[in-house]
């Protein structure tokens, strides 16, 4: 597994303004440990207004990864993956901003570069390009391993072998079907429909030769990598805190899937990772039945909008599902029993130690010292920040 990871020694980088790209991967015991400084090894390309940092980052990941009995939800935002460059993977929605973009497909609305990566809280992938992670591989070619899922198992670039014995080689398609544009709340706009044909991926976007060895493809439409977790997923990166920069950069055991094939007609996956959505966790059966009383709507209508129908694999997101429901986000939530969380509060000082508008100012990141990011993108901050050109 860590002979995958690239040696990005001698590699081009990010540009001059930028530190130089660090990746090293190591098996130890039971897990794959990745680190790495998040700096891409090709020129950095800013298309949204968040600069690139340098982080500490570390991932760890089993080492002998295995089939979980059932699928498993992506996280709605934040990492699923780490990139054979040290890079985190996403997946394929955005994030809440910018508001007419609401967790949209970041790829169809057009705010990737090249590689399919782009700046917020890190730089990070949302899709992948096989190119700019692998030199030698070519079209019509068994495709390498571009990286590796929470879960362990490899990600490998869109071509592959229809058998154990690969007597054809095919570009894998996604079963995942678009019905409608997914500007905004991008997983209410794709089903998956199970296909025929052995281009064709189940729906975490992965398959099996019929020899245990179950990997995922990156592919040209939704979900881009990841549709969900085949196997369990690792509690996946311990980050490090970003390092200061002096100046401000311009803008073992794999198992088949069980009986039941991959559309088979399961219960919902585990919580998401990544922290749980608004107000709590996966909605439950008497979530649902509450919704459904107090908006005086079909107990089945709640349970598509929350995501919850048997067999559903889409992660949670509260704000979407009212949107779905035409009604307040605060009003759902208060309709399912819980409590709504307090805003986040930033601070209001910069960490002891670290100069007055540390360079984390204008990060679109909730650990960022005393700025925000506005629905539109801007950055505004809450005192001067001359040094760090912000505001």
């Amino acid at each position: 597994m860590a002979d995958a990871f690239l040696d990005v020694s001698e590699a081009p980088g990010a540009g001059p303004a930028y530190p130089r790209p660090r990746v090293e991967a190591t098996c130890e015991g039971d897990e794959l440990v990745v680190r790495s400084n998040g700096i891409p090894h090709y020129e950095f390309v800013q298309v949204t207004p968040n600069p690139l940092l340098e982080r500490n980052n570390e991932f760890r990941l089993p080492a002998s990864p295995a089939l979980a009995d059932k699928p498993v939800p992506i996280p709605l935002l934040g990492g699923i993956g780490v990139a054979v460059n040290g890079i985190v993977i996403f997946g394929p929605n955005e994030g809440p901003v910018p508001a007419e973009e609401q967790f949209g497909d970041p790829v169809f609305n057009a705010i990737m570069d090249t590689c399919m990566g782009h700046t917020a809280l890190e730089y990070h992938y949302h899709a992948m390009v096989q190119r700019c992670l692998s030199v030698g591989a070519k079209d019509g070619k068994p495709s390498p391993v571009l990286g590796f899922a929470y879960d362990g198992i490899p990600i490998h670039g869109p071509w592959g072998c229809v058998d154990a014995d690969c007597s054809k080689v095919v570009r894998h398609r996604s079963s995942w079907e678009e019905v409608r544009e997914p500007h905004q709340d991008a997983w209410d706009a794709y089903e998956y429909v199970e296909k025929d044909g052995p281009e064709y991926l189940d729906e975490c976007n992965g398959h099996s030769h019929g020899d245990g060895d179950y990997h995922y493809h990156v592919t040209e439409t939704w979900p881009y990598i990841l549709g969900c977790y085949a196997g369990t997923p690792s509690g996946g990166p311990i980050r490090g805190r970003r390092r200061p920069q002096v100046s401000q950069a311009p803008p073992g055991q794999r198992g088949q899937r069980p009986p039941g094939g991959p559309a088979g007609n399961r219960p919902p996956g585990a919580a998401r990772r990544g922290g749980p959505p608004p107000g709590g966790g996966r909605p439950g059966p008497d979530e649902v039945q509450a919704v459904a009383a107090a908006l005086n709507k079909d107990a089945s209508e709640v349970a598509k909008a929350l995501r919850v129908e048997p067999g559903g694999i889409k992660p949670t997101n509260l704000a979407a599902s009212a949107r779905t429901l035409g009604v307040d986000t605060g009003k759902l939530i208060e309709s399912m029993g819980r409590t709504q969380p307090p805003p986040r509060q930033r601070q209001n000082q910069a960490p002891p130690g670290e100069p007055e508008c540390f360079f984390r100012c204008g990060q679109s990141d909730e650990d960022a010292v005393g700025c925000t990011l506005t629905p539109d993108h801007k950055v505004l901050c809450f005192r001067p920040c001359d040094d760090n050109k912000c505001g």
